[in-house]
Parts: C-alpha cells; structure tokens; sequence
C-alpha cells in the first residue's frame, strides 16, 4: 500500500492503462537507469504478449486484430511517443487491418496521421514517406475521395520536381541514380498520383508525376551491370513483375506516361519527342534483348574476338551452376563459405573477359543493352523511302507514332487495349488461327459475312482508320514500313488492314481482290523495337551478290507422328472449324523423371496430326535451290538431335515446316516449341520438342530462317507485354539474320507456292528487297484464281498474308 502511495495516484493510473507491470521497488529508490531498464523490460514484455495474441487470432477476427493492434499502437505512443517512427510503424500496421476489412475511411485516417508523422521526422523524400504516402492515397481513392490521394501525393512529391520538361531533364535531375529504394519508391509513388490525377481531369499533373515515374524507371535499369546475377535479375523480373526491375511492370509506367502526355499537350513537340521514348521502352522486352545480344555477337565475331565471346558464354554459364548450388547448400556452413569463393573467383575471372571483349569491341556493351532512340536518332536511322510505325495499347487508347526521315506524327485512338484484343480475335479466327473461342462467339461469327467465303473487312477497316489512318499522309511513298506493336495487336499482320471503307460481298473472291490492302501501300516488316533496327544496321556484315540464288539450304519437315494426316489452313464454308486450325497439343503432358527436370513425352507427341503438306513445301524449295545445295531431314529423319548437331551456320535458308506449340500449350511448360519426331524414350538431348531455350543454345549463320508453323511469328497477347513470340526471339538470339514467320498454319495448297515464288522473284530481280519480294508474292497469290470454285479462295488472306518477315530491308 505504501508503494501505492509512493508512486502517486496519476501515474498508477497511467501504467494500468498502458498495461505496463508495476516496478518491484518504489521509483524514488531506483536510479534514473534502473527507471529506464524497468521501464523498457515492462514495454517489451508487453509487447511480446500483444504480438503472441495476433498471431493466436485468425485472420478472419478482424475486430479481434484491429483491438490488438489498436492496443499496440497505444503502447508504442506511450513508450516512444505520439510523434516517433515507431509510432507511425505501429499505425500502419493498423490501417493494414482497416483496408483488408474494405474500411477505407478509418483506413485513410490512420495513414493521415503515419504520413504527418513521417513528413515531420524523415521528410518527403524518404522512401518511407513516399510509400506511406501512395497507401494514402489508394486508401482516399478507394473511400471515394481521389481528389484527396491527388493533392496529398501531389505535395509530397513536389519535393521530387526541379520543373523539368522532358523525360530526360527528369532522369538527369530529379530522380535517384541507379537501383535505389528511394528510386523504386518515387516511381510508385509517382505513378499513383499520375493515374489519380488522370481520373479527376488535371492531364497537367499528371504529365508531371508520371514524368517521374518512368525517369525512375530508366535510371533504376541502368543501375544493372551485364554480370551473370544482374542478368538473372532482369530475367526474373519480367516472368515477375512484382520484383518491379524488368520491363512489364516498368513498361506501365511508360504507357503512362504516354497517356498523360497525350491527354495535356499531344501538339507539343516535345511531348511527341518523350512519347516516342517511352513507346521504345514498351518494347524494351525479351525479344528486344535477344535481337540485341545476337548483334552483339556478330560484331564481336566480326571483330575477331569470337573465342573471348566463348569465354564469357562458358564463365557465365559456370556462374549460373554456381549460384543455383547456393540453393542447396546451408548458409554458413563450409561448404557454403567454399561456394562464394568459387562464385568470388569466377565474378573476377567474368570481369576479365568482360574487358578484354569490351577493347576488342568498343561498344560490345552498349549493343548487348542499347539506350533507346531520341527523335534526332531515330529520323537519321530511317532512309528517305523509310518509315517506322510503333503500336502501343493501353486502357486508356492505343497509340500509333511514326517515325520518318521527315519527323514525328502522333495519335491515340480511343480504341482501349480491351476494345482492341476483340477485335484482333475476331480477325485472327477468320483467317484460321489456333485461338480459342466461345460457342457463341462460334456462332455468331459463322452467321457474319455475304458469300461463302467471307473475311471481316469492316474490322480490318476500323483498325486501319483508328490506327493509321490519323497518320496516313506521313507513310505516303514510302517503300518500306516497319513495325513494332506491343500486346495483342502484335499478333495480327498489319498487312490486312483494309485501306478504304469496304463495299460488296465480304466473300466475293473479285470483291476481296479489289480490296485495298494495307500490305499494297509499302512492304511491310516487323520488329520488336525501333533499337532493333539500329543494332541491325549497326553490325551487319554485308556480303556483295546477295542471297537471291542462295547458297544453301536445310529444311526439317513432316516429322514422323502417329495422328492422322491433316491439311492445314482453314475450311472454307466449313465454318464450324474456321478458327479451330489442326488438332495441335490439347492436352499434352510433360512426363518427368524423378531424378531430372521434366521432358516431353513421347508418345503423347506422337499422337499429334501427321503434316504431309509441310513434305511438299520442302520439296518444292529444293527444286528451286538444287539437290546439291539442298539436306531435308524428313519423317524420322526430322529429329530433335539432328537440329542440334546439324552445321547450320553456313546456311542461305533454314526451313522448319512442322506444329509450332505456344507457351502453356504444354502442360507446365512456359515456354514455346517446334515438334520433331519423337524418340522412343525421352531425354535431355532429345525429346521429340525443340524449346526456345534450346533454340537460343543453337548457332546459326542462316540469313533466313523460315518458320512455317503456326504462332511462331505471333506475341503472347498479353496486356501491355511486347510483341513477337518465344521462338522468334530464340532464333534471333541464335544469330539468325532474319525470319520468316506465320501466325496461323499456312495453307498446304499455297505453301509451296508463297515461299518458292518469293526466292524467285529475288532471283529474278536483285533490286528487289526480301520485304518487296514478300509483298509481291503476296499479291500473286491474291490475285490467283485458281481455288475461287473451290470455296478457298486464294483472295482470302488466310491464304496469301499468314507471314510477317522479321528483319531489315536488305536482301
């Protein structure tokens, strides 16, 4: 009781309600550190007990967590202050429980006091400020209030801003070098208050913040090195987006960009100027690197440094074994002491080679990872007959820019990246691509279209007038278009946009002969990025005479399967099966092997539909080439081992004609194949499936490949994600020089004739580029009657455009 008296009635009252335990002795016996030690052993004591009795209350206890946690946040006040760090900590922890329980407004309360907390102490252009300030601002978003989050974000960001007007003003001025946490945090934080700001109408605002956002983004990627871990980094972040360094989640912040610079000032040149920068960097994607890798490689062979570039392929490829050991090796232990200094000695050795390579090839490097293009660049690249048109969905428009020798012109259409992914399915399954549609959608596209044979010209006219129509006069005369589209557009050949507004019967072969096509007005070619083009141009080694008659060829086709034999190409009034394509690998399984990664089985490959057609198509090439410069590796001479140990790099053409399998076609398997005559037991070497990872392992010196296998041309369809498929990014990484690809079967009954009158007409005629001798033999095939009773018209472009040439101009 004298205790009781000796502490005095108020403070009693405080320690009870703090739930801190009494001190064993009166405080006016115990000196001021023995005050301090007590009184720091009852507040962890405490908090141990308040922690034990979170973890005890399910998750689903949200009124039993936020008194829990409401007591912690009590108790932190009370020991480190109302205004401590340890005190925001504890409030955030807090609002967590009121946004998961969707109670935004008590939410957005907690995190207002956190942030003034914060702004006080750390000041805004702390990373812990600038993260609780993007939590705010989602929180007042979500209660309704975004004009709120915009002006909270808004001020704290201010401190970020050196009234910059382009992107590269913000990157050298206002944003953190490198891979900082305080870059990485500004850029969230700024991309927030760029979308909010868009949502209340303030463009202005928003050009601002989003500015930061994708400066942050470029300085945080330029902060990796070309080591074997940055590599793996990069890698990792784009099959993750989450981890925020690769160029998924980092390419948001560009299409952002890009939106708020349309919606402020689309007239300014310098918004065309940073819109063009930022449309590259949606690009900036694996294909991209690939293509850049293999220029890389061929410079540096051309340099005579091709045995240094063995070098550090074989060093890296020691140091990727070494870091995957570190996985299962316990952390301290001496094995794992011995592990990193093997990776210590090897990352030495690596930067060795590195600059031996970098004297024996100046700018190796810089070609392994280009910076992208300014408008002075970019116009300088293109010749006078040139232009270079970039695609790019969002959901707020698509954006269409083409470059010229000329300048700039800039449009977004309304059309949304949801809008557009529509309308490309619609036109991928008239002409016979392997997508999946409903059976509504089945249905009522098969009731759609006048005549027997109908292609939806009034889709491919809407995408031609919202797409380039706005840029038309810009791309007149020009010989050649190049392209780059990001998302599901990058699946479609723009070639069969429809110039004009359409008239007559949809099916009527006379009628789609006198169409107006866009692949009439200049000779189209596909590229994943504008700097692909530089790479391309930068490093090619050009070799005089040109590959017209071709040296030789190789060609693997018609492998050896059990299904039975399919024609390819779509079904005329058949229209159930319009869409549908072959019977390809629905289905399919991986079968693994306990003791090793898992391959593709065999017999369930074997099951596939035999392809006669593709025979045919070989053959028919090697007619016009001669047996003598001619291998075909046909039915079970069409292996996977006969890929991989084959000398392909001396070639004119390499042709692959079999089942192309996109990724996730496979069961488990995340990435695209080609199909080979299965083994009869699988293994590491062969399996029957030729993977893109396999591909890129391949040393080609082919200056055509040719894909003729369904979806080897076309990209993932993804929202926002970069255009070109797996495979083609494989063989450009291979070294091929350029491709041939299709994105849907190509049709057995013009196979043989497409690409036989393509080197024919290069033959023929050596001022003709590959581009122009693509087109022309496009419009042959076109305006070719032979199949018009036949209900497959030859004028469909199902039969005459399935391939995009991927490359430059040159022949």
């Amino acid at each position: 009781m004298r205790m009781m008296q000796a502490i005095g009635p108020m403070l009693l009252a405080g320690m009870l309600l703090a739930g801190l335990a009494l001190p064993l002795a009166p405080l006016h016996a115990q000196t001021p550190a023995a005050q301090d030690d007590a009184r720091k052993a009852a507040f962890d004591q405490r908090l141990a007990e308040n922690k034990q009795q979170l973890r005890d209350t399910p998750y689903a206890d949200k009124e039993g967590r936020i008194a829990l946690l409401a007591d912690r946040a009590k108790l932190t006040a009370d020991f480190f202050g109302d205004e401590s760090i340890e005190h925001a900590d504890a409030l955030q922890l807090l609002a967590f429980e009121y946004y998961s329980a969707r109670r935004w407004a008590e939410d957005a309360a907690l995190r207002s006091r956190a942030l003034a907390i914060r702004r006080k102490l750390q000041g805004d252009r702390s990373s812990d400020t600038l993260y609780a300030v993007r939590a705010l601002g989602r929180s007042l978003a979500e209660d309704g209030r975004p004009g709120e989050g915009a002006a909270i974000l808004g001020a704290v960001l201010a401190a970020w801003k050196h009234d910059e007007a382009t992107l590269a003003e913000a990157a050298e001025r206002s944003v953190p070098r490198g891979r900082t946490v305080e870059g990485k945090a500004l850029g969230m934080a700024a991309a927030d208050h760029a979308r909010l700001a868009l949502d209340v109408g303030d463009p202005a605002a928003a050009v601002s913040s989003a500015r930061l956002a994708a400066a942050a983004s470029l300085a945080y990627r330029r902060g990796f090195g070309f080591g074997v871990l940055d590599e793996q980094m990069i890698e990792g972040a784009e099959r993750n987006p989450e981890l925020h360094t690769g160029e998924t989640a980092f390419g948001d912040w560009s299409r952002l960009y890009a939106n708020a610079l349309w919606e402020a000032a689309p007239d300014d040149p310098k918004a065309r100027s940073d819109a063009l920068l930022v449309l590259q960097d949606v690009m900036a994607g694996r294909t991209s690197r690939a293509l850049a890798r293999a220029a890389a490689a061929r410079a540096a062979t051309a340099a005579g440094a091709a045995t240094l570039l063995g070098e550090r392929d074989a060093k890296a490829a020691e140091l990727t074994a070494l870091f995957a050991r570190t996985e299962s090796v316990r952390t301290g232990s001496a094995a794992d002491r011995d592990l990193w200094d093997q990776i210590h000695g090897a990352n030495e050795a690596l930067a060795v080679i590195d600059a031996r390579l970098a004297a024996a090839t100046p700018g190796y490097f810089e070609l392994v990872r280009p910076e992208m293009l300014d408008a002075a660049k970019a116009q300088a690249l293109l010749a006078p007959d040139e232009a270079f048109l970039l695609i790019v969905p969002t959901e707020r428009g698509t954006h269409s820019l083409v470059v010229t020798r000329e300048g700039l012109v800039w449009h977004r259409s309304d059309l949304t990246e949801a809008d557009l992914a529509g309308r490309v399915r619609r036109l991928l399954w008239d002409v016979g691509a392997n997508i999946d549609v409903t059976p509504e959608e089945n249905d009522r596209w098969s009731a759609e279209g006048e005549g027997d044979f109908p292609f939806d010209r009034g889709t491919a006219f809407l995408l031609y007038d919202r797409l380039v129509a706005p840029l038309a006069p810009a791309l007149a005369g020009k010989r050649h278009l190049f392209t780059a589209a990001s998302g599901a557009i990058s699946s479609l050949p723009l070639g069969i946009f429809v110039t004009e507004k359409p008239s007559g019967a949809d099916g009527d072969p006379a009628v789609l002969r006198a169409t107006p096509w866009l692949a009439d007005k200049a000779a189209i070619l596909q590229l994943p990025s504008l700097q692909s083009l530089e790479l391309l141009r930068a490093v090619e080694a050009r070799r005089p005479g040109g590959d017209g008659g071709g040296d030789t060829m190789v060609g693997f086709g018609d492998p050896l399967l059990d299904g039975v034999a399919e024609t390819r190409g779509v079904s005329g009034r058949i229209r159930g099966t319009r869409g549908s394509g072959p019977s390809l690998a629905q289905g399919l399984l991986r079968a693994a092997d306990d003791t090793g990664p898992a391959l593709a089985d065999p017999a369930t490959l074997r099951r596939l539909a035999r392809l006669p057609g593709t025979q045919a198509e070989l053959k028919a090439l090697q007619a016009l080439f001669g047996p003598a410069r001619t291998r075909l590796f046909l039915a079970d001479a069409a292996t996977e081992t006969a890929v991989k140990t084959g000398d392909l790099s001396h070639l004119s053409v390499l042709f692959l004609a079999t089942h192309g399998l996109i990724a996730g076609e496979l069961q488990d398997v995340e990435e695209p194949g080609l199909v080979f005559t299965p083994p009869r037991r699988a293994s590491l070497a062969d399996d029957g499936l030729l993977t893109a990872s396999e591909v890129a392992g391949l040393r080609l010196g082919a200056r055509w490949v040719i894909l003729s296998a369904c979806n080897t041309a076309a990209g993932d369809g993804r929202a926002g994600a970069p255009g070109l498929s797996g495979l083609a990014r494989a063989f450009f990484f291979a070294g091929a020089e350029s491709l041939l690809a299709s994105h849907w079967p190509v049709r057995d009954d013009v196979a043989a004739v497409l690409t036989v009158r393509l080197f024919e007409l290069m033959r023929a005629d050596p001022r003709l580029s590959r581009a122009e001798a693509l087109q022309r033999a496009e419009r042959e095939i076109r305006d070719n009657p032979v199949k018009d009773d036949a209900l497959q018209s030859w004028a469909h472009p199902s039969a005459w455009a399935p391939f995009s040439l991927i490359g430059d101009a040159v022949r």
